[in-house]
């Protein structure tokens, strides 16, 4: 069995995503939450854009597409809700976000997304004589947010794409960033494209600089939710160390935190369940996502902790607080971390503040 082949069995054991028959792969309960966290991440993403919502009209990301979606009744239609709800946004340059949904999208060589999938979509309205320039900068800054999220940045590259002999390359680019995989393949995580709009009245936009009317260039960046889901899973299942571990980006992870308390005193065994409870209390109170459940676990021995500590590292789990009996007399714990599986010593007055103070920088 290869590297690749233990990942996902490992991301399917954990309860991250499964195989079907026809070996397309469907998110989980724990996929799902991480897709969902993902989606809010990129809603963060150049926050000056104007939000347009879902659009209920379905997307293609095949190649044969991503040039002419200027002529859609979707493009028309978002642009129009720009001038009108986001008049002060409706000046070049400008950025438009909308999701939709995908029936079928281009394969690749890892693996096939179930359908449907969802497309998020960012439309960069930009002046033309800038265009390349923005262009540019856009695959850079897309580039460094998929390093940010990744275990390992390096397998992040750019790849130009081919436009075909009938198009201007002055009016038509196109670039993928693709996430590699060593010699199981690449999986296209974003799909950027350049379109310079023909001559139409409908399209026309005040420059931000001068106030004259200018007809805009598009640059499009899509992204298929799930596919990147199931990228950023293996990326932080592949990292190459010897325990078994998933990786994953502290503020994407499905759950921030963990409780586990030794019971080796049956006597206090039921204070321990109390003081584990305040702290669940505290830390939900704090807005960190806890894992699920109790929101603790009860261990007998050192063993049996390790196993815990086990099962939450392949949940993606970043921290454990770790409570026994003498947490009971002077208040101390370990804060143990998943990526250097090292803990520290932490006293109970610290949570939650130490904690949000971690996942904010």
């Amino acid at each position: 069995m290869s590297r690749i082949q233990r990942c996902f069995k490992s991301l399917a054991s954990a309860g991250f995503f499964r195989s079907q028959d026809d070996n397309k792969l469907e998110l989980l309960s724990h996929g799902r939450e991480y897709a969902n966290l993902l989606q809010q991440h990129w809603l963060r993403l150049r926050p000056l854009a104007a939000y347009l919502g879902d659009s209920s009209e379905s997307s293609s990301t095949s190649n044969q597409h991503r040039f002419s979606f200027p002529q859609s009744q979707q493009f028309l239609t978002n642009f129009r809700r720009l001038l009108k709800d986001h008049p002060r946004k409706a000046k070049c340059p400008t950025l438009i976000k909308h999701q939709s949904s995908c029936s079928s999208g281009p394969g690749n060589p890892l693996f096939e997304i179930k359908s449907p999938s969802v497309l998020l979509t960012t439309d960069f309205l930009v002046e033309p004589h800038r265009a390349l320039e923005h262009f540019y900068n856009m695959q850079r800054e897309s580039k460094i947010w998929w390093m940010r999220l990744s275990s390992n940045p390096s397998r992040y590259r750019i790849v130009p794409c081919d436009v075909g002999e009938e198009l201007n390359p002055k009016n038509y680019q196109a670039i993928d960033i693709r996430s590699s995989y060593a010699e199981a393949g690449e999986v296209t995580v974003e799909h950027l494209s350049l379109v310079r709009m023909e001559d139409d009245k409908d399209f026309l936009l005040p420059d931000a600089r001068t106030g004259e009317s200018v007809q805009p260039t598009v640059i499009r960046s899509v992204i298929e939710l799930e596919t990147a889901t199931c990228s950023l899973l293996l990326d932080g299942c592949d990292h190459g160390r010897n325990e078994q571990s998933l990786l994953l980006h502290r503020l994407l992870a499905p759950y921030q935190c963990g409780i586990a308390c030794v019971e080796s005193d049956s006597e206090l065994s039921e204070d321990l369940a109390d003081l584990c409870l305040h702290l669940k209390h505290v830390i939900n109170h704090a807005g960190l996502r806890l894992c699920q459940g109790s929101g603790f676990a009860s261990t007998k021995d050192a063993a049996h902790l390790a196993e815990h500590l086990l099962e939450s590292d392949m949940l993606g789990v970043p921290y454990t607080l770790v409570l026994n009996e003498k947490t009971l007399k002077n208040g101390l714990m370990q804060l143990r971390s998943r990526d250097t599986r090292l803990a520290e010593t932490i006293h109970i007055s610290d949570v939650p503040d130490y904690l949000l103070n971690i996942f904010k920088n």
